[in-house]
């Protein structure tokens, strides 16, 4: 993967959902849109699966069940501080419940999301910084990612990798970091990608050397690190 084939793909993938295109689906549509059954779905869920997003579950660790467009399914949050307020929520709500918050892989809780099983629930912030206009609904979003042309990077297989942020906040700094590194004082540009649209690309091609590397969120590996302790970390949850 040249760095030139990366541009080119990120102009393909822009192009559509740009830093505000980024469309609602209801889960039964997403469903129709799946690119989960391929066979390069399996190593790219691992991948996905090293993102965190949370969800509050009973003492037995399952999910709590919400209705979504007439459906019963799991919410799992990309924002763990939206987390942890629906935590408070149902704690209130159901204090025999024993709730808790859980992260779960972001390649489980998509995979669920597209047969209907479950809504993934973006941030606002990172919504807004994608461009959503205020006052919409972050449920039923399509979650983004962010990325830097100018921050891929040359792999020892001779490829090119481009890191894709699921936090602005994370992807400014990682600019910011290389800005300063470079003494170049030039703006280098953010672009959005929403997550289908990165899982349709990389499921369809045959070539398994990745395009991409995933970074998760700085607070939510804190999160983890602090709270559910060292050594444990996204569950995968069928």
């Amino acid at each position: 993967h040249s760095k030139s084939s990366i541009s080119m793909l990120i102009q393909m993938l822009t192009t559509s959902c740009a830093l505000t295109g980024l469309r609602v689906r209801s889960p039964v549509m997403m469903a129709t849109g799946s690119f989960t059954d391929s066979p390069s779905w399996p190593p790219l869920r691992r991948l996905l699966d090293a993102l965190p997003v949370f969800t509050v579950a009973n003492e037995e660790k399952k999910p709590l069940q919400y209705e979504v467009d007439g459906q019963p399914m799991a919410i799992f949050y990309a924002d763990v501080l939206a987390a942890k307020n629906e935590l408070e929520a149902a704690r209130h709500q159901h204090p025999d419940l024993n709730c808790d918050l859980i992260p779960v892989g972001l390649g489980a809780a998509y995979t669920l999301s597209c047969v209907g099983k479950a809504s993934l629930v973006p941030s606002i912030t990172e919504l807004t910084a994608a461009g959503m206009p205020a006052g919409m609904p972050a449920v039923g979003q399509e979650l983004p990612l962010f990325a830097c042309m100018e921050m891929s990077r040359e792999t020892e297989e001779g490829g090119t990798v481009l890191p894709l942020f699921m936090s602005f906040e994370d992807c400014e700094a990682a600019v910011k970091q290389a800005r300063e590194a470079d003494g170049d004082g030039s703006d280098l540009e953010i672009v959005g990608l929403s997550l289908p649209s990165v899982v349709e690309h990389l499921s369809s091609i045959a070539d398994d050397r990745p395009t991409f590397t995933f970074v998760a969120p700085t607070r939510s590996t804190d999160h983890i690190r602090e709270y559910v302790g060292n050594g444990v970390y996204a569950r995968v949850v069928e």
